[in-house]
């Protein structure tokens, strides 16, 4: 009696409970790798909406400058409308605008006059007979030439502090006013203090300048701009104020630093929106430039504590995972026990057929492929789900190893995976397969070996998900990042990440390479005569012919608008150069057909060779651009060399 009671114990044991506990293995793997997926895919979904959320502030600010710009070159008009225009004009004006409603961050709008030394005395004398006789400019002390602030709205107590003020005479701020001035187009300060700060809430300030010219009068050249010269409109911002606003609720979720230029040190900072943060590593963090009127500016985002997106949900995902997977394993623990009761009942092979029909349909409605493969890695079984995903009939996979369907080289690999399923490892990997069609798909592989009694691999099962569509969203998401939308060429951003490379590689072998910087020489009159659209289609044509002229291991550029950019590695000569920029000179040359019309275009170039023209990127890009300007003023349609001693052109 007690060895049949044995008996029948061994018997359940065999029969029930080691199937139950192998589904509960398989249960316990499938469910941590789909947990694992439900987490990552989280994950994911959370950098997608970083990256979306810092793409708008980045956008907001940056439309919130052209707002701002527009509000000058306002101002500039109304030199251009009026023969002389009067304080209560430009208090007309400014009123009309209501900075402090439409235009956040905003200090007012100004104007510096331009004031020779020997026109001091007289200046200053005009100022005090308007009603100020105690006006005069500040810092006192002889100069080669001045600047006074005269008109400046509102003229609240904060701003009469800078009533007449000197700002040519501060280093920053005489930088981006002698920019203006020599460029004649808008120009942003780096930080300043700004005078109508006082000693409580000090936030960093820049000036954003626009040069103000006599009307009717020539203004291609450099030397032309200098003798039309007057002054200069102005707007002072509060960085504090000016960014807060376009942060909305982003504020408490997204951490975001501004620095002035590339350096992200405390000397460079101009905006901290959480200024008393821990320093500690962020979950998401992102860097971008922003360029702003002749200036970079550095943005550094961290996502916050509040960032987050809903957990609840991944939660009731992962529960519901849990609760298949246990589902699973009654379910196994019930089919095994009526296994047992048919076999004892009827040992006949109804039920044996009954339980193939039962795992076949779980296996036959998955969503994902599964498969099963003998110990030579053959296939013995292809549910609907993978046939289709694959394209192949049926009958022509049962029999083929899984290798056959992997592209390129595969001895290595296959042993690699054969060594791994003998050692009992289970693994998910990204795996690029091949269709019938010869397309390739890319999936996401889960293995699991199953062996026998004697240890010996029996088999393999294998569930595969299509994620093809997910990478190529990736891929064309990385696309739009490093690319111009326009013409497909590489954006400035791209550029400058390949420069450095070059730059590294050029440091470590002693090779040289050239950069140039290109501009469409009178691409305005076809964007004012023929449209928008036809200056599009000339942008598209020049940088097709661009590129032909150039070898395959060069990377050519669009910096934005009509202004390209083209690296030429291996360089040995600036003669190399100038070769290279008369072909593509003679190919932009030739006429353009737009809108049923033929145009003539011509090209400037400006050159700069490393290391003779320097030794960074800044100094490189300076200076060919500097060269590039040098043949804008000496007739266009031709190249500059940088010169060897290089130097910033103001």
């Amino acid at each position: 009696m007690k060895a049949f009671a044995g008996e029948q114990s061994s018997s359940l044991l065999r029969a029930i409970v080691v199937p139950t506990l192998i589904a509960c293995v398989l249960a316990t793997v499938v469910g941590y790798f789909a947990i694992s997926r439900i987490e990552q895919t989280h994950d994911q979904a959370r950098e997608s909406a970083f990256l979306l959320e810092t793409t708008e502030i980045t956008l907001r600010i940056e439309e919130r400058f052209k707002a701002y710009r527009q509000v000058l070159r306002g101002a500039r008009a109304l030199f251009a409308a009026s023969k002389e225009v009067n304080r209560e004009e430009w208090r007309q004006y400014v009123t009309d605008l209501r900075l402090h409603a439409d235009y956040a961050g905003i200090q007012g709008v100004g104007f510096a006059v331009h004031i020779p030394a020997s026109q001091l005395a007289s200046h200053e004398q005009h100022i005090r007979a308007e009603g100020f006789p105690d006006y005069r400019v500040s810092p006192p002390g002889p100069r080669d030439e001045y600047s006074a602030i005269v008109f400046l709205e509102p003229f609240d107590w904060r701003n009469q502090r800078a009533f007449g003020y000197d700002m040519f005479s501060e280093p920053i701020r005489h930088e981006a006013m002698e920019r203006a001035r020599y460029l004649g187009v808008a120009a942003l300060s780096a930080r300043v203090r700004l005078v109508q700060e006082t000693s409580t809430d000090i936030q960093s300030g820049v000036l954003l300048y626009l040069p103000v010219f006599r009307k009717e009068t020539p203004l291609d050249t450099p030397a032309q701009r200098e003798r039309a010269f007057i002054g200069w409109v102005f707007s002072p911002f509060r960085l504090g104020d000016l960014i807060t606003g376009t942060l909305g609720e982003s504020e408490s979720r997204i951490h975001i630093r501004i620095f002035d230029g590339h350096d992200e040190t405390p000397d460079n900072l101009l905006f901290d929106n959480h200024p008393d943060r821990a320093a500690v590593a962020s979950a998401l963090t992102r860097r971008t430039l922003l360029e702003l009127d002749n200036r970079t500016w550095t943005l550094v985002f961290d996502s916050t504590a509040g960032f987050t997106l809903n957990r609840e949900a991944v939660l009731l995902e992962q529960g519901a995972v849990v609760l298949i997977g246990a589902l699973f394993v009654l379910l196994t623990a019930s089919f095994f026990a009526a296994h047992k009761r048919a076999i004892a009942l009827d040992r006949a092979g109804a039920s044996l057929r009954t339980s193939e029909t039962r795992y076949s349909t779980l296996v036959n409605l998955s969503q994902d492929g599964i498969a099963s493969l003998d110990a030579e890695l053959r296939f013995t079984f292809l549910n609907p789900r993978l046939i289709a995903m694959l394209g192949y009939p049926d009958s022509e996979l049962i029999g083929k190893r899984i290798d056959s369907l992997w592209p390129g080289e595969r001895p290595s690999r296959s042993r690699a995976l054969s060594r791994r399923l003998q050692e009992g490892e289970t693994a998910t990997y990204e795996q690029e397969l091949v269709k019938a069609d010869g397309e390739p798909l890319t999936a996401i592989v889960t293995d699991a070996p199953h062996f026998d009694a004697q240890g010996r691999l029996q088999g393999v099962i294998l569930t595969i998900t299509d994620i093809s569509e997910r990478k190529a969203s990736e891929q064309r998401i990385h696309y739009l990042a490093t690319h111009d939308a326009l013409t497909g060429l590489a954006n400035r951003a791209k550029f400058l990440d390949q420069m450095n490379t070059s730059l590294l590689i050029a440091r470590r072998h002693h090779t040289r390479f050239a950069l140039l910087f290109l501009d469409l020489d009178r691409f305005k009159e076809i964007n004012d005569t023929l449209g928008h659209a036809a200056g599009d289609q000339l942008l598209i044509a020049a940088a097709a012919r661009m590129r032909q002229a150039l070898r395959a291991s060069d990377l050519l550029a669009r910096q934005g608008g009509d202004e390209f950019m083209i690296l030429l590695h291996d360089i040995h000569s600036m003669e190399e150069a100038l070769g290279v920029a008369e072909k593509i000179r003679l190919a932009t040359n030739q006429p353009f057909m737009l809108d049923g019309t033929e145009r003539l275009v011509s090209v400037s170039i400006g050159i700069a060779l490393y290391p003779e023209h320097g030794e960074d990127i800044e100094t490189l890009t300076r200076n060919a651009d500097a060269a590039m300007y040098r043949t804008k003023t000496t007739g266009r349609n031709g190249a500059s060399a940088a010169p060897d001693t290089a130097s910033p052109h103001d």
